[in-house]
């Protein structure tokens, strides 16, 4: 057991300076925030029952294949490329965005002229 610990020892010295390379430099608040907001858009998405279950898999997928960061910066870049073009306190409209960014499959617009479908009362 004593010879053990030396040899794990060293592996985590070893592997450490790599790992250390790879992590991405620590968020600014600013960063916080909108990510913050990315995933409270993305979990209010996949919870409601007025998102289809088509966009919910899109959005759970992007979540599970990107990193967070990933997708709150492209979001972060959208709205800036967008500015006063998109209303940023507009939920929906938010969605959307991130909804394009992972390729998540858009709900169809109701055609005009179509009546909603009621059970015949």
């Amino acid at each position: 057991m004593r010879i053990l610990f030396p040899i794990i020892g060293a592996a985590v010295a070893l592997a450490s300076p790599a790992l250390a390379a790879d992590t991405p430099p620590k968020p600014t608040q600013e960063q916080l925030r909108s990510a913050e907001a990315t995933l409270s858009y993305m979990v209010s998405a996949i919870n409601s029952k007025d998102v289809p279950t088509e966009m919910k898999n899109g959005l759970f997928g992007c979540l599970y294949e990107n990193s967070l960061r990933q997708i709150s910066t492209a979001r972060d870049e959208v709205l800036a490329k967008n500015k006063g073009k998109v209303d940023t306190a507009n939920p929906t409209q938010q969605l959307v965005i991130i909804a394009q960014i992972c390729g998540a499959p858009l709900p169809e617009p109701a055609a005009k002229g179509t009546a909603p479908k009621t059970d015949g009362r």
